[in-house]
């Protein structure tokens, strides 16, 4: 009986093939927009996700603010949940560089040899090694490299001056940084040396950051009310909140363009219900004759719910390529201004959007096609 009435709904759409294609079109637009409307807050939720994880280390926090101690790092490293409080003090300072008309001012970075590896792995540097020691520095990459003509001016073991105030010390070069990934510390311009060195050159005996690592990325809000417990003045940046709150922002950017575009299913659904109106009444008897034959009242209201389907699920199958294609050409444009990068298509919201536009039509469809299964025989057999 399935396929019967299957194919009873078929054969009507094709005698009204006019009206249907027309459905069919309303379709294909309020799917097309629709999807194309979730798919661009998923691919821009992506991207700064993407941005954020590449950059950041999601695990760390920042704190900043309080001139911290020894005792302080100590106290914020009994936190539970935290596994490494990395200190650093920091202040500027000026060096020499060959070729440069004058001196280039620079951030002095003082860092404990002992986690240097956790603040500098491999893989964050260009060339050379993650060492400090006395004598011993890492460079930004723009004091390597010249910024405007991208010749390299030091390398590893190149010589380097560091000025602070009337005071001068000078280092032997063991790395250069690569840009980028490092969150708040300055791969470009930044010179890393030892923090006793520091001191030393200083005379500083506090902190201007703490990283605080933590053992999982799910403890991270735990530390951070317990930093902010201790150290209300404090500020603390910590790129995981940061992406929990995109994240939600462009969940919610998602959802407004979700119920703009959604607009055109709604008309869409308004407009399945006229067709489907009318179609009721120009099938009177057509009804009736079922009806007399042996078709039930549900029969009847699911063969005009399958009707509604059919142009639904035909809309969304055209949509899928036009949607495709309307997602390259947007990449062609997106790449001459943004670089290569381009919507990211995602067969969950593509569902979630074709399982949206075939609900809402059949909703449309549903009270005629109820109307159509109350109609009685003799009434249907009688109507002109």
């Amino acid at each position: 009986m399935f396929f019967e009435i299957l194919s009873l709904a078929w054969r009507a759409l094709w005698e009204r093939r006019g009206r249907t294609v027309g459905a069919i079109i309303g379709v294909v637009i309020a799917f097309t927009a629709l999807s194309f409307a979730l798919l661009l807050g998923h691919t821009f939720r992506y991207y700064v996700t993407q941005f954020f994880t590449s950059t950041f280390q999601l695990n760390a926090l920042y704190v900043v603010g309080v001139e911290f101690t020894d005792t302080d790092v100590f106290a914020i490293s009994t936190i539970s949940g935290v596994d490494l409080v990395v200190p650093l003090a920091a202040t500027q300072a000026s060096v020499v560089l060959p070729g440069a008309p004058q001196r280039t001012v620079v951030t002095l970075y003082g860092v404990p040899s002992y986690v240097l590896h956790k603040v500098f792995p491999q893989s964050a540097l260009r060339e050379g090694a993650s060492v400090l020691g006395p004598n011993l520095a890492l460079v930004g990459y723009y004091i390597a490299y010249d910024s405007s003509t991208g010749l390299q001016r030091l390398g590893v073991g190149s010589p380097v001056v560091v000025t602070l105030g009337d005071k001068s010390a000078s280092f032997v070069v063991m790395g250069v940084l690569a840009l980028g990934n490092m969150g708040v510390l300055d791969t470009a311009t930044g010179v890393y040396v030892d923090i006793e060195t520091f001191r030393a050159l200083t005379g500083a005996r506090h902190y201007a950051m703490l990283v605080v690592y933590a053992k999982d990325t799910s403890l991270v809000r735990q530390i951070e009310g317990g930093i902010r417990a201790r150290y209300p003045n404090a500020q603390i940046f910590s790129p995981q909140t940061l992406i929990e709150s995109v994240n939600t922002f462009f969940v919610q950017f998602q959802l407004f363009l979700g119920l703009i575009s959604g607009v055109s299913t709604l008309i869409t659904a308004l407009w399945l219900y006229d067709t489907m109106t009318i179609s009721t009444m120009q099938r009177t008897k057509e009804i009736g004759v079922l009806r007399a034959v042996g078709f039930k009242k549900r029969q009847v209201t699911v063969m005009f719910l399958m009707e509604a389907l059919i142009i639904a699920v035909i809309g969304v199958a055209v949509g899928v390529p036009i949607l495709l294609a309307v997602g390259y050409v947007a990449q062609l444009v997106a790449s001459a201004f943004l670089g290569p990068s381009g919507l990211i298509i995602d067969p969950l919201v593509l569902a979630g959007a074709a399982a949206l536009v075939v609900l809402v039509n059949l909703t449309g469809a549903l009270l005629p096609a109820y109307r159509a299964g109350r109609i009685e025989i003799v009434n249907a057999l009688r109507y002109e």
